[in-house]
């Protein structure tokens, strides 16, 4: 899998400021780790609604920095929360897989 960006949109909002469009990745990245941790913590059994909760959120930040294909992977999450840990365990790792290619891509755009 090879981390997707589509800056198009990004670009309409920021008009294609350089530093905002670097701040608002740094805001992303700052909280896909915390959408990160909290999927970590909760993919085991009774904490369902959470895990959901947190893949959407980080379904809609990845989406709107245009992370295509994270925001796919998330979506699939929240849709399968009530899958078995085992099940949920192995969308964790794709999202966090997905997650360091975007950040390398993100950091080889931003400099």
């Amino acid at each position: 899998m090879t981390a997707q960006l589509d800056f198009t949109e990004l670009r309409k909002i920021t008009g294609g400021d350089e530093m905002m469009e670097s701040e608002l990745f740094q805001v992303f990245l700052d909280s896909a780790q915390e959408c990160l941790s909290i999927l970590r913590e909760t993919y085991g059994q009774g904490a369902e609604n959470t895990w959901r909760g947190q893949a959407h959120a980080f379904k809609g930040i990845s989406l709107a920095v245009g992370a295509v294909e994270l925001g796919t992977l998330c979506k699939k999450a929240q849709e399968n929360h009530l899958a078995p840990p085992e099940e949920k365990k192995k969308m964790l790792a794709a999202i966090e897989k997905e997650l360091a290619e975007v950040e390398h891509l993100v950091k080889k755009e931003m400099h």
